[in-house]
């Protein structure tokens, strides 16, 4: 082993650092269970509230971003509140994160905001608290009562 002087130079090297995971904001988190756990009633309704509150360009953003990656709701306007509702609710309880993964950070924490802040979601936020953060199987999903 090298030493200089009395000193062993092993003392000196650098531990190799793990990378740090990136944080989720809590909106986005309670927004994500919520996606998980709500039945899709629920998180049109949620949505729809949510949607028609937004600044239209996030709106815009939105309906782009759910029309490229669902291939789906191409008549869609940004006025169409309830359509928009519907794709993005029906698009995430299908195929889980497929829209929360492509909308930028922005649009994300404003639509997971204005989702979570809805009184009706209250109850439907029980138990976040002890959710592990994974998606489930969308499979396995559907497989369950309810």
């Amino acid at each position: 082993m090298p030493t200089v002087g009395q000193v062993s130079i092993t003392l000196f090297r650098r531990r190799p650092v793990e990378p740090l995971a990136p944080v989720e904001r809590p909106d986005v988190r309670q927004y994500r269970y919520l996606l998980r756990t709500a039945d899709l009633a629920s998180l049109e309704t949620l949505h729809r509230e949510a949607i028609a509150t937004l600044d239209p360009l996030i709106r815009a953003h939105i309906l782009r971003t759910a029309q490229d990656r669902l291939l789906s709701g191409r008549e869609l306007t940004v006025d169409d509140v309830a359509g928009l509702a519907h794709l993005v609710a029906a698009g995430e309880a299908r195929t889980p994160g497929i829209l929360v993964s492509a909308l930028t950070d922005a649009a994300l924490e404003r639509l997971a905001h204005r989702v979570i802040s809805r009184p009706a979601a209250l109850p439907l936020l029980e138990g976040h608290e002890d959710w592990d953060g994974l998606d489930p199987d969308p499979a396995l999903r559907r497989q369950l009562p309810g």
